[in-house]
């Protein structure tokens, strides 16, 4: 069972409208969508790229990409990269230090149709900064301005930069490393606005966003702790970035895309006057295999069925199975799979099957014998309802 205790609303009136919202330009690419898919290492495939794009997202990004690995043709940089064929535009984050192998991958990469050539400077995982890579470049700017003039003089299409607000809170470096790098030719910058010693704990500091948008002539696009469309609003209204970048949000959760970016629109246009306007989360009572249970659910998750997420599970396993062979595909779903279904009836038994299965074919018996279960369980409680109704009706 599943019952709906509260629920948030939302007002519809016209306050302050700022006109319609613009498409957001980096350099010559026009992008309908604010909303942009975060880079992440294991995440950004080509399937998740395709379930980001059915939900609104125009530019994707892949994982990041080894510049040395790419350069030697190594299979397994060329096995992450996979954009051949891929609806444009894609943009390719690359990972690196030397300015001279950086330059040579991204005429690669642009030769192989890249519509935007990312540089990670956020990375803050020890095996990449241990190799002064990603977040350690930070600790570099005369460094950073030679590869961004580099690889900007080397391509012709934009060129951007992804950073954090610094190495930690004493050397918090992100305002005048995106000067530099506007300076020498990027064309958009994306900075989370949490230091690298904090990793992904702590809270995200936006007024470096905000500062950064204030000092850029070109777009700034902010990330670190949207994990609503709420967010997303508060993001923009706060800081004046360009555009919103979602990165752990989105895991299991592709509707927060499209949700997102209407809530953006709706404040752009005066629907909303502010984040408050944006219904929070609904309190739902599930009957799980340990009784009740009441938990929050995105008021956004309302008009998507049963029925559509099982069918998600379904679709994003077989694309994964096609691009990765059946064992990796369904490894690395499990972690899509186990968020399709959080807040379900009897979830927590079909969390646990799911992580178990090893087959493609044995996801779909699976999911075939759940929706059993829901059908069975349906039938019992209509005929508990109209049992109900006949003794109320009797006066039992």
């Amino acid at each position: 069972m599943v019952r709906l205790i509260s629920m948030e609303q939302t007002t519809d009136r016209n306050l302050n409208p700022r006109g319609p919202m613009k498409p957001l330009c980096i350099g010559g690419v026009e992008l309908r969508s604010r909303v942009i898919p975060a880079p992440m290492c294991n995440v950004s495939d080509r399937a998740y790229r395709g379930l980001a794009r059915r939900m609104g997202a125009d530019l994707v990004f892949t994982q990041m990409i080894s510049s040395e690995g790419l350069t030697r043709n190594d299979e397994g940089t060329r096995r992450i990269l996979d954009i051949e064929g891929e609806e444009p535009p894609v943009a390719v984050q690359m990972l690196g230090s030397n300015p001279q192998v950086l330059a040579k991958a991204a005429q690669i990469l642009e030769a192989e149709g890249a519509a935007i050539i990312d540089l990670n400077m956020g990375c803050p995982a020890r095996k990449v900064t241990g190799n002064d890579c990603g977040s350690a470049l930070m600790r570099n700017p005369t460094l950073v301005a030679e590869i961004v003039r580099t690889i900007s003089k080397a391509i012709k299409v934009p060129f951007t930069v992804k950073m954090r607000a610094g190495w930690n809170d004493k050397d918090i470096s992100a305002i005048e490393l995106a000067r530099i790098c506007e300076g020498e030719g990027a064309q958009a910058v994306s900075l989370h606005g949490r230091t690298r010693e904090q990793g992904y704990k702590g809270e995200a500091d936006w007024s470096l966003i905000a500062r950064m948008k204030e000092t850029l002539t070109v777009p700034v696009i902010g990330n670190g702790d949207v994990t609503s469309p709420a967010d997303a609003v508060r993001m923009i209204r706060e800081t004046g970035c360009d555009g919103v970048m979602i990165g752990r949000g989105l895991i299991g959760n592709p509707w927060l895309q499209r949700a997102c970016e209407a809530a953006m629109q709706d404040y752009q246009e005066g629907r909303i006057a502010d984040e408050s306007a944006v219904p929070g989360d609904d309190l739902v009572e599930i009957e799980n295999d340990d009784g009740l249970a009441t938990i929050r659910v995105p008021y956004y998750m309302r008009e998507v069925s049963i029925d559509e997420r099982l069918n998600l599970i379904i679709e994003h396993t077989k694309m994964m199975v096609e691009s990765k062979g059946e064992h990796r595909g369904v490894m690395e779903m499990r972690k899509h799979s186990q968020q399709y279904i959080k807040g379900i009836p009897g979830g927590k038994t079909l969390r646990q099957k799911l992580m178990k299965v090893e087959k493609f074919e044995d996801i779909g018996a699976l999911l075939a014998e759940y929706r059993d279960y829901l059908a069975q369980r349906g039938a019992q409680q209509r005929a508990h309802s109209l049992e109900m109704e006949r003794l109320t009706a009797a006066g039992e």
